[in-house]
Formats: structure tokens, sequence, C-alpha cells
């Protein structure tokens, strides 16, 4: 796979020809906007099959808290506590956030 000026896109996209499919991730800021690249490929017949294919990559920053969570507490033996975590916020508003939980041994 290269960008449609001859570079190669290997930072950008990896073109898995066995399973006929492209593999698209960056982390690089700057690829963010419509990238255009080539995908060359070689028929049975040996012709040359080529795919001009844009990428638009959208910039992406994780959701985080809008405040700090309070993260110690003091408990009694046998009492229950009630935290509301606080509100998430997405920039991007492309993220669907999951929150995990886990039990600390003291």
């Amino acid at each position: 796979m290269i960008y449609q000026d001859g570079e190669d896109a290997s930072d950008l996209a990896k073109f898995n020809k066995a399973k006929y499919s492209i593999e698209i991730q960056t982390d690089k800021e700057d690829a963010v906007g419509i990238q255009r690249t080539i995908v060359r490929n070689c028929d049975g017949l040996n012709r040359l099959l080529e795919l001009n294919l844009y990428i638009n990559v959208l910039s992406n920053t994780h959701p985080d808290f809008t405040t700090e969570m309070q993260t110690t507490f003091t408990l009694n033996l046998n009492e229950t506590l009630t935290y509301k975590l606080p509100p998430i916020k997405d920039s991007d508003g492309n993220d669907e956030p999951e929150i995990y939980l886990k039990t600390m041994e003291a």
C-alpha cells in the first residue's frame, strides 16, 4: 500500500494479500484528514490491479470524567456506600465509554 505520492503507507494501513483485507490504524495526529492511498495487487493472469482508497482519519481523544473521581473511602464493617461516578465527556463525540470496576484488597 502506498500514498498517491508514492510514499509507503504502512504507517496508516496494511494490505493483507492472504485475506484480501486492509487493516487501518494510526496514532499520528498529523494524519487527521483524508489520506489518499493506492492498493496494488496482481490477479491470476498477472494483470496489475489498482484501487484508489481514500481514508478519512478522524481525531479521537479518549473520553474522560468531567471532575476528579473520589478514590479513597473509609467504611466501617458491614457498611454500604453508594457512590455516583462523575459525568463522562467525549470531546470528539465518537466514543461509547465503558467503565470497569474491580475490588481492591486492603
